[in-house]
This record gives structure tokens, sequence and C-alpha cells, in this order.
């Protein structure tokens, strides 16, 4: 997973800290880096494990810097087209984010949570549904919810469950994310400021299927219009779910 590679972690809040503490375990060479210019380079470092040897860097980062990364992983609040993120796509520098980072060390099973209203409630309620079933030391409830992938899924075994609250944030950078089970509540205006348009914020919504097959299930709301007409041309099992009706 990226050994060997030189990656840049952009953002320093917890997911960026789990992140380049996942890819200093897996032998990366770690630049962790922050755009604000209220923070330092010991500022960073006093966010990492003591013995990290990641490079940290705030403000500025140098074009030296920069045309040295091979891969980036973006933190959820880093927007995905300002310009140093551009520049790196367009050299081919690999992008991704933190769930896809968390992913690549999976090695159980994910359950994936969606919507614009009640992430944080199903996932918290699956979570101890898992729990109950699968123990605790086999359930990891992880994303959006406040406890990063990456401080997790090294944890993780071929029996255990990871239940991840996922934002739309953090579903514009996954590639190989692969949950067995998918769900979306519901779709509603949101975010519109990151993502320009009500049909992109669809669009990313409903990346949470991308990589679904036949054997897996996707959980949709059938009184959510933009939902039930999806439902209608996707690969994985459909299950809908109604507070209006018995389906």
């Amino acid at each position: 997973m990226l050994e060997g590679q030189k990656c840049l972690v952009i953002g320093s809040g917890i997911s960026g800290i789990g992140a380049a503490v996942l890819l200093e375990k897996n032998h990366a060479d770690v630049v962790l880096y922050d755009s604000s210019d209220k923070l330092t380079g010991e500022d960073l470092k006093a966010k990492l494990p003591e013995g990290s040897r990641a490079a940290c860097i705030a403000g500025e980062l140098s074009e030296n810097v920069e045309l040295s990364i091979q891969a980036a992983v973006l933190s959820p609040g880093v927007p995905t087209d300002i310009p140093l993120v551009n520049r790196m796509r367009d050299r081919g520098v690999q992008i991704l984010g933190e769930i896809e980072l968390g992913f690549l060390a999976e090695q159980g099973r994910v359950i994936a949570i969606t919507g614009t209203n009640g992430k944080t409630t199903t996932t918290t309620l699956t979570g101890e549904i898992m729990k109950a079933h699968f123990g605790k030391d086999k359930t990891f409830v992880v994303g959006n919810i406040g406890n990063p992938y990456t401080l997790e899924a090294d944890k993780t075994s071929k029996d255990s469950v990871t239940v991840g609250e996922i934002s739309s944030f953090q579903l514009e950078t996954i590639h190989t994310f692969h949950p067995v089970v998918s769900a979306i509540l519901n779709i509603t205006p949101d975010h519109l400021n990151r993502h320009h348009t009500m049909e992109e914020y669809i669009r990313v919504k409903e990346l949470i299927t991308r990589n679904q097959g036949p054997e897996d299930v996707c959980v949709l709301n059938y009184e959510d219009e933009v939902l039930r007409k999806f439902g209608e041309n996707i690969v994985p099992k459909v299950v809908y779910f109604s507070s209006l009706r018995k389906l």
C-alpha cells in the first residue's frame, strides 16, 4: 500500500493525522502538509506520534517538494479542485482520500452509509447491531462519525466488519472502495458550495455503489424520487425501505 512512495497528506486534522500514521506504518515516505499560515511545521510534528519520521510543512509548499510527490491523500475538507491538487493530477500523481486509503488496509467486510440526513444515527445503530452479532472486538465504526478509518483499518481481520459513515466529500476520492452493503438514505440540496450543482452532488453520492457487484446489496429510500430511479439501473441487489408504505 504505497510502500516506498513519497506521499503528501494534505490537511492536519484528525483524518490527516490518521492517514499519515497509516502510511508510515506501511513504509511510505510521508510529507504532512497544512496550508494554514497560522501553523508551523513544529505544530504539525506535535500532532504525530513520537518517533514519526514524517516531514511536516505548514504555509507554502515548495515546488521542489510538490514535484517529488508520487501520491496525495486529501483530508475530507480539502476540495479536489484546488490548484495544488489540479497540478498534481495533471502530472499523473495518484489522488486519493482517507476512506480509500483506509480501504487499502481493510481485511474484512464493509458496510457504507451515506445520505444528506440521518447518516450518524443510522451508522451508530448499524454499528451496535454488528457489535451484538460479531462482537465489539470484530466491529469498527468509522468515517464521518468522528473516528478516522485510517486509525482502525489495520486492526481489521477477515472476520471483522467495518461500518462507515461516508460523506460526499469522502466519496469524491474513492477508487477501489467496495462495501458489501451500501445505503443511501436520502438526497436533498447540501454542500453545493463544494459540489456546485445538484447533479454533481447526486453523482458523487451515487459513487458509493461504484465497485459493488451483483452479490452485494444497496439499500435505498423508496420515497426519494432520485434514489428510486437510481435503483433501477445499478449492479448490486437493491433493497428499498419506506416510512409511508409496505413494500
